[in-house]
């Protein structure tokens, strides 16, 4: 079935979420993003801008995962809590017009994933598009690599046959800074090759 593979390879990225420790939840939308200096990342085909005091991070380890990811980015203040952005490629083509398709699957793969992981999603899953992309956001309160309970908020969005997946993880005293950090990463991400 097509919307399964879009799916299950559209959720690949959630066993990122096993990487800090946290436990609340919310959105970007009341979220501004960082003023200030930025820097760039300029890597695997894609461009964006995040927060100065952040670094890149190489320091990661997963909880659980499925699908074939090509590449995998991590951009943060620390080592739990971070910003991960991950590529998977599709077998099939997601566009604007079917892009709504795969939801419920999607659902219940992040429910399945999250509780694999000791945890559960906070939030429905909704459509939202990300650097005009379309695509989907929820959170996610799970246990990480070492049982502490962390939460995510993801948005997984499509161009073509290519999945990006971007992985918010924050502790509570960091959730504001992660979040306005995610969003100036979607809204100056670009495809650049």
């Amino acid at each position: 079935m097509k919307t399964r593979a879009i799916a299950i390879t559209a959720i690949a990225a959630t066993a990122v979420i096993g990487l800090g420790a946290c436990s609340s939840s919310s959105t970007t939308s009341n979220s501004p993003a960082p003023t200030g200096d930025l820097n760039t990342m300029n890597a695997n085909g894609v461009t964006y801008k995040y927060p100065k005091n952040w670094s890149e991070r190489t320091d990661i380890s997963t909880q659980a995962q499925q699908g074939n990811r090509a590449w995998q980015q991590a951009v943060g203040p620390d080592s739990v809590s971070l910003s991960i952005l991950s590529q998977y490629d599709l077998n099939v083509e997601v566009t604007p017009e079917n892009a709504s398709q795969p939801q419920g699957e999607v659902e219940t793969t992040l429910s399945n994933l999250a509780k694999q992981a000791g945890g559960s999603t906070t939030s429905a899953v909704t459509a939202e598009q990300t650097a005009g992309l379309p695509g989907f956001t929820t959170t996610l309160t799970v246990k990480n690599p070492s049982g502490t309970e962390v939460s995510s908020t993801v948005w997984l969005f499509f161009k073509g046959k290519t999945e990006y997946f971007l992985n918010c993880q924050y502790v509570p005293a960091q959730q504001a800074e992660l979040l306005a950090g995610c969003n100036t990463i979607r809204t100056t991400f670009a495809i650049t090759g």
